[in-house]
């Protein structure tokens, strides 16, 4: 009895060089888009912010840089080592002390901000600074040091009334807040009180909508911009 010979066909099966066609037209299609496409770095930016503009405080849309992955821009007359090394303490404290969604950290190309929401500072409808709260602000007026800046603290609070008899409104308590954080940031850093600013926005620049408990406690914050040099003051320039 004969048995039956398997003939192979010499090449690769017909679907294989269907396949292979595809994948070199999809190749150059994407090579096509590539070549045609171009980079704005403004509009690269903007996309990467994830915040959008959620720092009330800043003058353009951040990028959000997690601590342990902080990018020093280009910066002249200023010791990237020092800022670099400050950066590094401020993100090993809030890691020992297990703070990283309560301090937050943005670099852009004009400045460094910080968000610090309040209960680390501050008890509840209170202004003044809590012990617990000083080594966050120590470290980070640790930046700051020996380089001409300017410094601009902000306080922002959530939309609950404030009952404690103390302030009028919201608006007080967080201008209250922010400038007790910039009276120890001025003795503690040493640096020209005329560097320094503070402002109080209430519950009227939120970062969330106050529409949870959850929320509401990330709108109670603080916020502090360090910018990497000095713009001249067009009224006595």
């Amino acid at each position: 009895m004969a048995k039956n010979k398997c003939v192979c066909e010499e090449g690769p099966p017909a679907w294989l060089t269907t396949f292979s066609d595809l994948m070199s037209l999809l190749l150059t299609f994407f090579i096509l888009l590539v070549s045609m496409s171009s980079m704005d770095p403004e509009l690269f930016d903007k996309a990467a912010g994830s915040l959008k503009g959620s720092l009330g405080i800043l003058s353009e849309d951040p990028s959000t840089m997690q601590l342990v992955q902080v990018i020093m821009p280009k910066i002249s007359d200023v010791d990237l080592g020092e800022i670099s090394t400050a950066i590094s303490e401020l993100q090993d404290f809030v890691e020992t002390e297990k703070q990283n969604e309560s301090v937050q950290m943005v670099i852009t190309s004009k400045g460094i901000a910080i968000r610090i929401l309040t209960p680390i500072l501050f008890d509840r409808g209170m202004a003044e600074l809590k012990p617990r709260g000083l080594p966050y602000l120590a470290k980070v007026f640790d930046m700051a040091k020996g380089w001409d800046n300017k410094i601009r603290v902000a306080g922002y609070t959530d939309d609950l009334p404030i009952s404690n008899g103390m302030f009028n409104s919201n608006w007080e308590l967080s201008y209250a807040r922010a400038r007790n954080v910039l009276k120890f940031g001025i003795d503690y850093s040493g640096l020209a009180p005329g560097t320094f600013s503070a402002v109080g926005y209430g519950e009227y620049r939120p970062a969330y909508p106050n529409d949870s408990e959850a929320n509401r406690a990330k709108n109670n914050r603080v916020e502090i911009f360090i910018e990497y040099e000095i713009e001249p003051d067009p009224l006595t320039s």
